[in-house]
């Protein structure tokens, strides 16, 4: 009866350390619906790391910077995932138009995801190796109260390192009666080359 009873502790404790992490690669990770509980949906492969660092976009007096930071096994509420997080600063003709880069409330960040896409994903890359993944984020605008898509592609820009990135914003709620004060991102949407800084 003693053995009985040690092989039954055994093997519920066995199954139940494997049960509460399993690690599932984040390229297979399936909707938010139907994710399961306590997995780890892990960057295996790394795709996300290129993409952490400061970034800069200028265009005349124009400029828009991105700082960007890779988080891991991050708890969601029902699951763990690794992600790309953020802030974002946008200056148009010298004067500054929005700026998260002070943010440190963990829950209201300006950039923020962690899709993997390959070529043939929307928005579809027609130039893009088969091995190699963009990454797509949300934007939040924290005047606007509004959000958006922002695809991030690794590149060079004259010989340096480089994102291409393309935003393109989310549609408001209109409620008859009751316009919301902006119909539109502050920040531009549109595409932007970031050189690493």
């Amino acid at each position: 009866m003693k053995t009985i009873y040690i092989l039954l502790i055994t093997i519920l404790f066995s199954s139940t350390s494997i049960a509460q992490s399993p690690v599932v690669d984040i390229e297979n990770k399936p909707s938010f619906r139907e994710t399961v509980t306590n997995t780890y949906y892990k960057d295996i492969n790394n795709f996300m790391n290129p993409f952490v660092g400061t970034w800069i976009y200028t265009n005349g007096n124009t400029s828009f910077k991105i700082v960007l930071v890779k988080e891991t096994m991050q708890y969601t509420g029902e699951h763990y995932t690794d992600y790309i997080t953020g802030e974002y600063q946008y200056s148009e003709n010298g004067t500054e138009i929005a700026n998260t880069l002070s943010n440190t409330d963990q829950y209201e960040v300006g950039i923020n995801g962690n899709s993997l896409l390959k070529p043939e994903h929307r928005p579809i890359c027609t130039d893009c190796p088969a091995n190699e993944r963009r990454v797509q984020v949300s934007i939040f605008d924290n005047i606007s109260g509004l959000s958006g898509r922002f695809t991030l592609k690794l590149t060079t820009a004259n010989g340096q390192p480089a994102i291409e990135g393309f935003i393109y914003g989310n549609a408001p709620v209109i409620v008859e009666g009751n316009p919301p004060a902006y119909t539109e991102m502050v920040i531009p949407t549109g595409t932007f080359t970031f050189i690493k800084q």
